[in-house]
């Protein structure tokens, strides 16, 4: 009976460490990557779009540091820049 118990016990305890000794999940491992870099691409995106916000400098007040001809003429470059690209991006 001791002998029986033993082996049933040590069977037991090799059949509960088989899962722990199981390899990791490749295909989970693989879906987890590509939705990170499909993630670090759109991050990439909106922050490219994010910096090209136009900021013009204070045109009135006591200490303005332009006119507001100058920044109608600086508005108008970059309008006309921002089509340029748009026109770039759409023959690619």
């Amino acid at each position: 009976m001791k002998k029986m118990c033993i082996a049933l016990f040590g069977a037991l305890g090799i059949g509960a460490s088989l899962p722990a000794t199981a390899g990791p999940d490749w295909q989970a491992i693989e879906q987890a990557r590509k939705a990170k870099q499909s993630e670090d691409v759109t991050q990439v995106a909106q922050a490219a779009e994010t910096t090209k916000k136009f900021v013009l400098p204070l045109d009135h007040g006591p200490r303005s540091e332009t006119t507001p001809w100058l920044n109608q003429q600086r508005m108008q470059r970059f309008a006309a820049k921002a089509a340029a690209e748009v026109k770039v991006v759409e023959k690619k």
